[in-house]
């Protein structure tokens, strides 16, 4: 079954005037849900392929955070999806993952919100797909056995998880 995980970067600091957007790292409690996140992903069977990373420094360091508890995976750092739109977000996926079977993608809203709304079936009635707030990730699955062979709108919401649905020990 193919799988594409969608993970949005965690809370980055305030905008300021003197710092570009690109350049924002993650707050304190960014840089503690990053790392848990990361906990949940490797404990659940959310580990992908490889990952598709926005090159911003908030979701370069959500990677760093996350991905110290995950094996080895390879990593792709893609200025295409900062601050990308849900269309180039799946074009980056296809180009880059077409053959793996599961690929995680760490970048920004709105892309990220639209392209979940745009890759599920039908969503469950209690999920707010629309609601994607930082460090939240969605694994959508399909039928097919790799990337480049799923079509769109055809996923099913495998899990949503919010950092704040987390306890010390994975989901509440």
């Amino acid at each position: 079954m193919a799988r594409i995980t969608l993970f949005r970067h965690a809370k980055a600091e305030t905008p300021a005037m003197q710092k570009s957007d690109f350049d924002r790292v993650l707050a304190n409690r960014g840089r503690r849900n990053a790392d848990r996140m990361g906990r949940f992903i490797a404990k659940n069977d959310l580990l992908p392929d490889m990952v598709i990373v926005s090159p911003a420094a908030r979701t370069r360091e959500t990677h760093e955070l996350a991905s110290a508890h995950w094996p080895d995976i390879p990593v792709i750092y893609r200025d295409s999806i900062y601050e990308a739109s849900a269309t180039n977000i799946l074009t980056a996926i296809e180009s880059l993952a077409g053959d793996a079977e599961r690929v995680m993608v760490i970048g920004h809203n709105p892309g990220l919100a639209v392209l979940l709304g745009n890759l599920v079936e039908t969503p469950p009635p209690d999920a707010d797909i629309f609601y994607f707030p930082t460090s939240c990730v969605a694994d959508i699955g399909f039928d097919a056995p790799t990337i480049g062979k799923i079509a769109p709108e055809s996923g099913r919401l495998m899990s949503l998880v919010r950092v704040r649905d987390l306890s010390d020990d994975g989901p509440l």
